[in-house]
């Protein structure tokens, strides 16, 4: 007795179940056994028929040739299987997208928004005014900042002073009101256009949320000092970032500046870091008053 190769049992197995399909007039693209769906099945049907067995009835024949090109090939099997995978759809005339990047999530609750979690404040989302009047210069010396962010900052006190570094805080929280002070201050000196390179309208500054602090001083002779430098290199350890840095004014809205420190958490301030972008960048936002 002979026995015939796995290769034809199969396709002659194909041939008994093709020709048992229903036949339906209206058949969805790519669905070659008319069951309503559009998977494998319909895959190795085709591919049946390209190996030699030419039994697809007109109906089948229609809605195996996906691309109405009048042949049934590979060609058809393949839309078929970027169909399933979710790449492409049948009879789209978009380019295929894979893994398509959704956009931040931003969230918005009693006035303060959330990206990704994050808590931000930038020239393009604002706190409300009364944000943050719970935070003083208080008697335990934490200028304002949140037990977690002034925890942090002692920690990375304690590291720069090993290394033989002196760091303090020398601004920390600042209300919607006194930031508001400082911010038209700087518009009668310089100019509102100038003033906004480097001091936030009230309710945008980092300082409402008592997350961020100024360390030592807050002006550009700071950026050539050895303090910089470390914190520059160091902050992230301790969960902060370098929230303004240099060449990304196009990105943060404000110049460069090597004394402005935003906690974060140490996994995130890495992550910012190691990635080499701002925070704005990093989660994909935009910072410019709206």
């Amino acid at each position: 007795m002979k026995f015939r190769s796995l290769t034809g049992v199969v396709l002659a197995m194909g041939a008994a179940l093709i020709s048992a399909v229903p036949a339906a007039a209206d058949s969805l693209p790519g669905d070659a056994d008319n069951d309503g769906k559009v998977n494998v099945a319909d895959i190795a049907m085709i591919a049946s028929h390209i190996k030699g067995i030419r039994s697809l009835d007109k109906d089948n024949y229609a809605a195996a040739d996906v691309n109405e090109d009048g042949n049934i090939d590979v060609t058809d099997i393949s839309m078929i299987a970027a169909h399933i995978k979710g790449i492409k759809a049948i009879g789209s005339s978009d380019e295929p997208v894979i893994n398509e990047p959704k956009g931040p999530e931003i969230v918005t609750k009693d006035g303060v928004t959330y990206v990704d979690g994050i808590l931000i404040a930038n020239k393009s989302y604002a706190l409300p005014e009364n944000y943050g009047n719970g935070n003083s210069y208080t008697s335990d010396n934490s200028f304002g900042l949140t037990p977690e962010t002034y925890a942090a900052f002692c920690e990375m006190q304690s590291g720069a002073y090993r290394d033989g570094y002196s760091l303090w805080v020398c601004s920390g929280y600042r209300s919607y009101w006194y930031q508001s002070d400082l911010y038209w201050g700087y518009v009668n000196r310089d100019g509102q256009s100038e003033a906004d390179t480097y001091s936030a309208r009230p309710g945008h500054s980092e300082h409402q949320t008592g997350l961020a602090l100024d360390i030592n001083y807050a002006d550009s002779w700071f950026d050539n000092t050895a303090e910089a430098r470390w914190i520059a290199e160091n902050c992230a350890d301790y969960g902060f970032i370098l929230r303004y840095p240099k060449g990304k004014e196009d990105k943060t809205g404000y110049m460069y500046e090597s004394w402005h420190v935003r906690y974060v958490g140490k996994e995130l301030a890495r992550k910012v870091t190691d990635s080499g972008l701002c925070l704005e960048e990093y989660l994909g936002i935009d910072s410019y008053y709206h």
